[in-house]
């Protein structure tokens, strides 16, 4: 015990104040009570002579220091209001060059502090820098003669997250030899709670105190979000002051707040322990409609559920029902529709045409026909003189063109007969989205490749009634669907894409997003094509900034996914990891097929790092759609990576899907969805024993070469370590990724000190690192963790 220093600092907080020291005369630290600010700085200064101000009565004049000096530590800075004091406090700093000045302050760095933050003199400490890590904790504890077990410190971690004051509150509540539990971390909560009642809340105004515990249900909210459900007038000029004097809330800067996740807990315990239920309902009623007139229904059904209002429940679900896959949140809401009684579905032809897209999205066709002849089945009860008679047969007309189990056979014969009766105006179709907000038109909403057939032809016959039927978001249609035909032919279609350009504007002022997005698609495609990829990351990167602009958030998953297949391309290593971790949609139980393009994109992201059995579960669960919604060229890509990964996995059966999607690339003359892969296939293409057609088989395999040559990386697994790992260090390896000392590690594996040392050497030499540091980042890099 006697080896523990006075204080417990992290090493990191150490290394971080001493670099600063060195290159900064003003070190700031900005945190939330309980952090240890005072603490640490007392620390981190022993060796200086300190000169200790607070700012709530200096007056920071020259002859307020004392000689001899070193340092000047300003306690308390939130309460620094006045702005002589403040220019004063500046003054001071700029005039004597020969002392540090550390500032402690709960709030986020001051405007009138920027200045010496830009000009490099000023460094700023935060929360997170503060908070102890698993060395720091288990030091701690010792000090208070507390002894944990590995697996005990580990949940002392996960709960506490290494908050310096609930630390100290679980060392006066663990008597030494006490197993860490439960109870205790639910006791050491009351008490951090009843901290922050006293030391916090209740220096409050009791305006801030009510507006305060009326947020802490929102993870985020607005200012008209404040406003509306506290009713309180002088909500945005309270929340400013609390953004500036402390860290408890934060400011996105664009519109967003949300609390320091500690101090929300705090605030939901103290709305429970003083709000009554029926206040609580109230108050969930007027942020529901708060949510309600800004559009975001899943937040919205939330809180009427969370008051208890279903007949709002069912008015919204029905509203969200009338509008297409593309704009309704029918995936966000699909638990609020299932369990709808059955009863209620069939009085409403919004909520049955709303369930029959619904369960076809969730891959359940016979729950989707089932509600589709409940369709049939009320609209056939009706006369054509009642008023509801045009809007149920448009929606029966609209599940004709949407469903996408009905595929596309047969849709020039629906969308001819939808045009003549519309014209007549014997019908009212719903808004439709040929896209469903992928970037596509070919393989967006419905699977158009048996049209391309003849696209020609149907451009030439079916340009006006699929423009009239789509509405706006017929506009462009046609003319992006036949380039993106050509294109996926190989054939060069530089002068239609230069046609479809001079119509984005038309698009843009009359049309829909979707049908933009579309075209951004194919212009990215062909960019790629032609070896351009960094100006197609361009292109997409500010149609996305556009959309956030516009508000156009649903595009933002496909877009994300049509970058990351272009930093794949372009070697963007980091980024498609930053992808993967943080955007990729999870191989869930229920897949939500709207999101297909994001699966393949996850599959192609995982088999460029090396992974081969996660993208074949993921394939083979697409499968079945393809199938039964006749998705031709969905199936040509899941073929095609089906093949990929089993040849490199080594299987027999590799060549069985190479083999088929030769096939369908042949009867419908594609080369692009194939030649994509480059080199990633090009092996796959001499061996697979395709002969059905040697000539297609030498066009494919010119362009795949082409490819290859442009982006030769594309798919291609990461560089292994030079040297593998043994078990062994691989479980080392593990460990130090989870920052556990030499000690921690081999009392977990059963192995000496030295025994240790000698493992962590070899892995840091094998990873090419110089610092325990440096561990875990490589173990990404690479794929080992």
């Amino acid at each position: 015990m006697g080896n523990l220093p006075s204080v417990i600092l992290t090493s990191s907080l150490r290394e971080q104040f001493a670099s600063g020291w060195e290159r900064c005369r003003v070190i700031l630290f900005s945190a939330p009570c309980g952090c240890g600010k005072t603490t640490a700085a007392a620390e981190l200064l022993r060796t200086q002579a300190v000169c200790g101000l607070n700012a709530a009565d200096a007056d920071f004049t020259p002859e307020s220091l004392p000689s001899g000096v070193t340092a000047v530590l300003v306690d308390d800075l939130q309460c620094l209001r006045d702005e002589p004091r403040r220019q004063a406090l500046c003054a001071l700093i700029r005039r004597r060059t020969d002392l540090h000045f550390v500032l402690l302050g709960r709030g986020r760095l001051p405007g009138w502090l920027m200045p010496f933050q830009l000009s490099g003199l000023m460094l700023v400490i935060e929360a997170g820098s503060l908070f102890f890590d698993r060395t720091a904790s288990a030091q701690l504890l010792a000090a208070h003669g507390i002894s944990v077990l590995p697996a005990e410190l580990s949940a002392i971690q996960r709960d506490f997250h290494g908050y310096p004051l609930s630390l100290e509150l679980l060392c006066r509540r663990l008597a030494p030899g006490e197993p860490y539990s439960r109870q205790a971390f639910e006791a050491c909560k009351r008490d951090l709670f009843v901290y922050y009642d006293e030391a916090v809340f209740h220096r409050f105004d009791p305006p801030l105190r009510t507006l305060l515990t009326d947020l802490a249900p929102f993870e985020t909210f607005c200012l008209d979000l404040a406003r509306m459900v506290s009713g309180e007038p002088l909500a945005g000029e309270l929340l400013g002051v609390l953004v500036q004097d402390t860290s408890m809330l934060l400011f996105d800067g664009v519109g967003t707040y949300h609390f320091w996740p500690v101090f929300r807990e705090f605030l939901l315990w103290e709305m429970d322990r003083t709000m009554p239920d029926a206040a609580q309902r109230a108050l969930f009623s007027r942020a529901a409609l708060c949510y309600e007139l800004q559009g975001d229904l899943p937040h919205a059904l939330d809180c009427y559920s969370r008051a208890g209002e279903n007949e709002k429940i069912s008015a919204l679900l029905v509203k969200n029902a009338e509008q297409h896959p593309g704009v309704g949140h029918y995936r966000e809401l699909q638990d609020y529709y299932l369990a709808l009684p059955r009863e209620e579905v069939l009085r409403s032809p919004s909520l049955m045409c709303g369930m029959s897209m619904l369960t076809a999205m969730c891959m359940d066709y016979e729950a989707s026909e089932q509600w589709y002849r409940e369709l049939q089945n009320y609209a056939a009860k009706l006369r054509r003189t009642d008023s509801e008679c045009r809007d149920v047969r448009g929606k029966l007309a609209y599940l004709d063109i949407a469903l996408p189990q009905r595929g596309s056979r047969g849709l020039i014969d629906v969308i001819g007969s939808v045009f003549r009766v519309m014209s007549d105006r014997e019908l009212n179709v719903p808004a439709f989205s040929v896209t469903s907000t992928l970037p596509s038109i070919m393989n967006g909403g419905k699977d158009f490749c048996d049209w391309s057939r003849r696209d020609d032809l149907l451009y030439a016959a079916m340009r006006k009634p699929v423009e009239t039927v789509l509405g706006r978001d017929g506009i462009g249609l046609a003319d992006c669907a036949i380039c993106e035909s050509k294109f996926e032919k190989g054939e060069d279609v530089s002068r239609r894409l230069l046609t479809l350009m001079a119509r984005l504007g038309d698009i843009q002022a009359h049309g829909t997003a979707d049908i933009e997005f579309a075209v951004a698609g194919l212009l990215a495609r062909v960019q790629v094509s032609q070896g351009k990829a960094g100006a197609a990351l361009d292109s997409v990167v500010s149609l996305r900034e556009k959309f956030v602009s516009s508000g156009q958030t649903r595009f933002l998953g496909n877009i994300d996914a049509l970058l990351c297949r272009i930093q794949l391309r372009l070697g963007g290593t980091e980024a498609v990891r930053d992808w993967l971790e943080q955007s990729a949609p999870k191989n869930d139980a229920r897949l939500w097929t709207m999101w297909r393009y994001q699966y393949l994109t996850r599959a192609m992201a995982q088999i460029a790092s090396g992974e081969y059995d996660e993208p074949l579960l993921l394939l083979a669960r697409l499968e079945p759609y393809c199938a039964a919604c006749a998705r031709v060229m969905d199936g040509i890509h899941i073929r095609l990576l089906k093949a990929i990964c089993r040849f490199r996995r080594g299987d027999a059966d590799w060549a069985e899907p190479m083999r088929a999607a030769l096939d369908v690339c042949r009867d419908y003359s594609f080369l692009w969805p194939a030649a994509q892969y480059g080199a990633a296939i090009l092996p796959l293409l001499r061996e697979c024993g395709w002969n059905a057609d040697p000539a297609f088989l030498g066009r494919l395999i010119a362009a795949a070469r082409a490819q290859a040559v442009l982006y030769p990386r594309f798919l291609r697994p990461q560089p292994e370590p030079a040297e593998s790992l043994s078990a062994t260090e691989t479980q080392v390896l593990k460990l130090l990724c989870e920052n556990l000392s030499n000690q921690e590690i081999g009392e977990i594996l059963d192995i000496k000190l030295p025994t240790v040392k000698t493992h962590v050497s070899h892995i840091l030499q094998k990873l090419g690192v110089k610092r325990r540091a440096e561990v875990r980042q490589a173990a990404e890099s690479l794929r080992l963790i």
